[in-house]
């Protein structure tokens, strides 16, 4: 009955060992960039404005959000915005520089190796 019971231990121990390594990429891939921090400047029924600092790696939740406009006040970086369709699409953002970008429903995510500070305006929908 002992080696029964230890050829048991061996096939749990087994199990758990490749449900390991199985999961761990899967762990890996869903490690969070951190969120980019920003300061709340204006909230009311028709906009929103917030600056804040854009660093290396950090990223903005894929979430609807309304028309906007956003200019970089400090510092120049590559953004990536990743859409809830899958598309992606790489943008360099430029100091002084005024970008437009559609009500979608998309993450950004700074892939460069410098930070931004950055003043955005978005347009909430009309109730």
């Amino acid at each position: 009955m002992s080696k029964l019971n230890r050829f048991h231990g061996s096939l749990w121990f087994a199990a758990l060992v490749a449900a390991f390594f199985i999961a761990s990429p899967a762990m890996a891939q869903d490690k969070k960039a951190p969120i980019r921090a920003q300061k709340l400047l204006l909230d009311n029924e028709r906009m929103r404005a917030t600056e804040g600092v854009f660093k290396p790696g950090e990223a903005n939740p894929m979430e609807p959000r309304g028309h906007r406009i956003t200019r970089v006040l400090k510092g120049s970086t590559t953004i990536e915005r990743a859409h809830s369709n899958g598309k992606t699409e790489k943008i360099e953002w430029k100091e002084g520089g005024v970008y437009y970008s559609p009500a979608d429903n998309a993450s950004s995510r700074n892939i460069g190796k410098g930070e931004v500070m950055i003043y955005t305006v978005t347009m909430k929908d009309k109730k």
